[in-house]
């Protein structure tokens, strides 16, 4: 008997090839010429608007939202962040104006009067029974 063959998948792979190349192009065409046209335009600057839309009453929902639990909004949080930074360039401004010797760190200040440090104890010395255990 013979062992019938199909087609070569060479072939197959080629006629693919093409028959996507053609249609890429066909496509690519209409939507440049859709894209092109004032009508697009029109559409796509109503979408943006809805989006927007969407987008301020999501926003304005989560920080309700979050003002009810009396926790910090993205903006709460942004505005410390500069209150920070400019408390930052306040202190290195300081610092700058500051004699070398007055930005050593003081020395720790005495114990007070009437309360004694406990002595310190050497670590106890370890004894072969001790180790064996």
């Amino acid at each position: 008997m013979s062992e019938r063959q199909g087609p070569d998948p060479q072939d197959l792979l080629t006629m693919w090839r093409q028959l996507y190349d053609a249609n890429e192009k066909v496509w690519g065409q209409a939507s440049n010429e859709f894209m092109d046209s004032p009508a697009f335009a029109q559409w796509q600057g109503r979408m943006l608007e809805t989006f927007l839309g969407f987008q301020k009453a999501l926003k304005d929902s989560a920080t309700a939202q979050l003002q009810a639990a009396n926790m910090p909004t993205r903006d709460d949080i942004a505005r410390l962040g500069e209150l920070i930074l400019g408390l930052e360039e306040k202190i290195d401004q300081l610092a700058d104006r500051m004699p070398v010797q007055a930005r050593r760190p003081a020395p720790p200040p005495p114990p007070p009067r009437g309360i004694k440090r406990a002595p310190r104890r050497a670590p106890a010395k370890s004894t072969r029974a001790s180790r064996a255990r």
